[in-house]
């Protein structure tokens, strides 16, 4: 029935008076369907827009009416006929030919009518549908209806279909799959509307995977004259089980057919039901599937479609999708409460990949409203009849951060019936919290190194990187698996290069507005820097985050927020890809899934940051979560220089590697006193002979430097006026800058920003350095253009200055990417033309407890040759006095 509908929106709700009598006999408009009114341009046209998130171009919020003339075939006369609706949004209402054939509500399943009696065969026939959607429960803030993702849409998407059944015809098959027995239970349900005496036989065929298996057969006879039958059959699956999981996503085939007898009439039916055999339990702290344990790495997914508002329906995009989610080393997808049309599961089933599903609930109020905690009881059984069957199906789940005066009770008791109602899947009450004690799995919020509002005092602000850490203090107190929530939300600066692909019913007026304000403050040039370098250091931290997970002994896995753009709550630019999919221009997926993998080499080690005396110690590890252990496996490593001129390397000793994580390899231990000169170097792992390789970056220092001509040179602490007078002498100085004198509100961040500064309303509110690393200011001081952990004892003991009041077009050699939102000009080191003078000043302190601090004394020595160089020859003229606006 897809194709040109009539359509009337219905805001005051005039289109049925009390006897549910239709009123309006015409629909003035038309609209495609499937489809919603913002594609269909219906609704109140935006007039103003929001930095918050993506504007819709329509909005409707309400009842509308859709209708369509429709053939219906001569010989389908004495047939069953139902209505499908795939997907609407969210209550419908439905009358054929002026009569009505009643209601459905759902934001999760197809709305299906049966609509026998009301048809006419071999004639045109009359639909009608109602579409309500408008808050008929209070499950707002839902990303099923949430505004700041996929919209509350008004409209049916996916199939809309007329289907005709015979009398007596197979209704829904359910396979409930039995490893260990080799066989399969299903439950086949009848419909009989006429309640017709009913003699037959159900056949059941078992069509093996394309991989191998045997065919299997089995039949049972059908006898009764109920509405609804339901029959239970025990269905052999052969001796060659063919497994389903990531690594071997077998498919098999349940084929059933019905040949029935009623009132002399012969009826028949057939329905195929595509199911995976697999064996999803636990064990302590983590999950076994198939006898082997697995690690969930997973990302959110809220509903993120911008180009129609609402998710697709065809399995071409889902595929899409979950390849890129693979290319980029995942397993898995959270639908952040919601669930997604079938086909979705239809993609992951043959990709093998994992999905939770979760019902549409993210409330704050539970126990306050009974029609809704009944809604969502039958919502949630509604999902586990439609998708139930498909093997990617493995989690369930309430919802997202469950808050009220009865939550605890309410999950429980949700919980608890779904593992009666189907054990095909694994189930926890609440994505974060609360923890009821009836959840297979938890879904834990805390476990990660910045939480919510957690500001300077998240793991990366508090101290450098050390790679001992982990998790092993959440895990010990659970004693079912943990996968952590919502991590690695570590934002970078927006693409406007992106704008362009907004083409469809969600505007970008978000990005326009912060590209504004960057034209505005004069850094527009700087854009595509910013998103560079932010990108870059995003990289590195969620490398960090998700290798600290791998290491931890016991852990259950997690779920990123997210590898693709979040467009709402105050704009999350925190994706690898963004909104629609596409690499971003740091990344790409086989590099950033060496990190993110099911066999990953690890690193335990104290510090980043050596100075030449000391030796490189580390710990190797190894996180398997592949198919089977691995047998003698040579783990090379290599500490290079940038050029790539091998520092040193070696095997460690072979290995049998079970399935699990950490597995210790064994000890590196290397004496760093070939290094003369300051060194950023790469330590490589890799396996001999397979595609399994990480590194990381270590800083080596000279533990002695050579001494520097400093005569030239005034160094000063304090901006005043022997400084001033010796700058319009035409002198040189190196103002290294008393952080308590320096007039800033900047916050001294080492990490970036975590989801967003307008929905936290605290830092970090930067997101990392920019500089030139070719700039002879940093000729001795080992650096990329963006953040990396080196850097985190120059920033942290800094008070970042911001330089908007100096002149148009001004650029610090080393500036602090500023918050989109409010995208100031902040430096740590500037130089600048005074008087007849060059001054070079940075806002980190390098001056104290130096021999402590290796890195802030090679900055020093740095900045402090390039000062006594013929290269320090600032261009940019800036006035004395717009240098005394910056300090106190």
């Amino acid at each position: 029935m897809a194709g040109i509908w009539a359509f009337k929106p219905d805001p005051f709700e005039t289109g049925v008076n009390a006897n549910g009598v239709q009123l309006q006999p015409q629909l003035a408009e038309t609209i495609t369907l499937p489809g919603s009114t913002d594609v269909g341009g219906k609704g109140i046209k935006t007039q103003g827009m929001t930095s918050l998130r993506l504007t819709r171009a329509f909005e409707y919020k309400g009842i509308a009416w859709y209708e369509k003339e429709i053939f219906v075939p001569a010989q389908w006369k004495g047939k069953e006929i139902d209505l499908f609706l795939e997907r609407a949004h969210w209550e419908t209402t439905v009358w054929v030919n002026g009569k009505p054939a009643g209601r459905r509500e759902s934001l999760s399943v197809p709305h299906v009518y049966s609509i026998s009696s009301l048809i006419e065969p071999g004639k045109r026939n009359k639909v009608r549908i109602r579409v309500n959607n408008d808050k008929i429960y209070d499950i707002e803030y839902a990303h099923a209806i949430s505004a700041e993702t996929q919209t509350n849409w008004n409209g049916i998407i996916g199939k809309i279909e007329l289907r005709a059944f015979d009398k007596v015809h197979v209704a829904d098959v359910q396979v409930y799959p039995d490893a260990a027995a080799k066989t399969a239970r299903v439950k086949v349900t009848l419909r009989n509307p006429g309640k017709l005496a009913v003699n037959g036989q159900l056949q059941f065929a078992v069509v093996p995977p394309q991989s191998g298996g045997d065919a299997a057969s089995h039949s049972m006879a059908v006898t009764g004259k109920d509405s609804v039958m339901v029959l239970t059959a025990n269905v052999p699956l052969g001796n060659n089980i063919q497994w389903w999981d990531e690594f071997t996503p077998n498919l098999y085939r349940m084929q059933v057919q019905l040949t029935a007898t009623g009132a002399g009439t012969e009826y028949q039916s057939a329905a195929t039901v595509p199911f995976g055999v697999r064996t999803l339990a636990t064990k302590g702290t983590q999950f076994v599937f198939n006898g082997r344990p697995a690690f969930i790495r997973g990302t959110v997914n809220s509903s993120e479609f911008p180009l129609t508002g609402y998710p697709p329906a065809d399995v071409e995009e889902w595929m899409r999708i979950f390849k890129v989610c693979k290319d980029y080393g995942l397993n898995a997808m959270r639908f952040h409460s919601w669930c997604p049309p079938e086909a979705a599961f239809i993609a992951a089933d043959s990709l093998g990949f994992y999905l939770q599903a979760e019902n549409p609930d993210w409330r704050f109020t539970v126990g306050k409203d009974s029609a809704t905690n009944r809604f969502l009881k039958e919502e949630g059984e509604r999902i586990l009849d439609a998708y139930g069957n498909h093997p990617s199906f493995i989690m369930f789940c309430e919802g997202n951060e469950m808050v009220g005066p009865k939550v605890k009770e309410f999950l429980s008791e949700q919980v608890k019936h779904w593992k009666e109602y189907d054990p095909r899947h694994l189930y926890t009450g609440s994505a974060a919290y609360p923890i009821v004690p009836e959840s297979q799995y938890n879904v834990l919020y805390g476990a990660r190194p910045h939480r919510w509002k957690e500001g300077l005092k998240s793991r990366f602000n508090v101290r450098p990187l050390d790679t001992r850490y982990d998790y092993a203090d959440y895990v010990s107190k659970h004693p079912v698996p943990m996968i952590t929530h919502e991590i690695g939300q570590w934002c970078v600066y927006p693409d406007f290069d992106e704008i362009p692909a907004y083409t469809g019913v969600l505007k970008p007026y978000n990005y326009e507005l912060f590209r504004e304000m960057l034209r505005e403050s004069g850094m527009l040039a700087q854009a595509r820097d910013f998103t560079m370098a932010s990108g870059k250091f995003h990289v590195i931290m969620k490398k960090e985050e998700v290798e600290s997970y791998l290491r931890t002994p016991g852990f259950g896995g997690y779920h990123m927020l997210q590898l693709n753009d979040f467009p709402g709550q105050g704009t999350a630019p925190v994706g690898v890809v963004d909104i629609f999919w596409r690499p971003k221009p740091y990344t790409n997926g086989a590099e950033f899934s060496k990190f993110q993998a099911a066999r990953t080499p690890l690193l335990r080690t104290n510090t980043f940051t050596y100075t030449n005396n000391q030796l490189f110690a580390a710990t190797a590890q190894f996180a398997n979560f592949g198919a089977a252990p691995m047998e003698n496996a040579v783990v090379h490593w290599a500490l290079q220089y940038p050029d790539g001129k091998v520092y040193a390397e070696g095997d460690l000793p072979a290995a049998n590697i079970p399935v699990g994580s950490p597995f210790t390899l064994g000890e590196l231990s290397v004496p760093l006193n070939k290094v003369e000169e300051a060194v950023q170097l790469r330590l490589t792992m890799s396996v001999k002979g397979t595609e399994y390789s990480n590194q990381w970056s270590i800083w080596v220092y000279p533990q002695q430097l050579p001494a520097l001509p400093g005569k030239d040179v005034m160094i000063a602490y304090n901006w005043d006026n022997k400084v001033k007078n010796y700058l319009e002498k035409g002198g040189k100085v190196l103002l290294l800058a008393d952080t308590a004198k320096v007039r800033s509100d900047a916050d001294p961040v080492f990490s970036g920003i975590s989801w967003n500064t307008v929905w936290s309303g605290m830092p970090p509110n930067l997101l990392g350095i920019l500089c030139d690393p070719s700039h002879p200011a940093l000729k001795h001081f080992p650096t990329e253009f963006h953040s990396n952990w080196q850097w985190w004892d120059v920033v942290r003991n800094s008070k970042p200055m911001v330089l908007d009041s100096l002149p148009y077009g001004f650029t610090p050699l080393v500036q602090m990417v500023p918050d989109w939102n409010r995208p100031r000009k902040i430096g740590l080191v500037f130089e600048a033309r005074v008087g007849k003078g060059s001054l070079l000043v940075t806002a980190s302190d390098l001056r104290n407890d130096m021999e402590k601090r290796p890195v802030a004394r090679q900055m020093l020595y740095s900045l402090k040759a390039y000062a006594n160089s013929k290269d320090f020859a600032p261009v940019q003229q800036v006035d004395a006095a717009l240098i005394d606006k910056l300090f106190k």
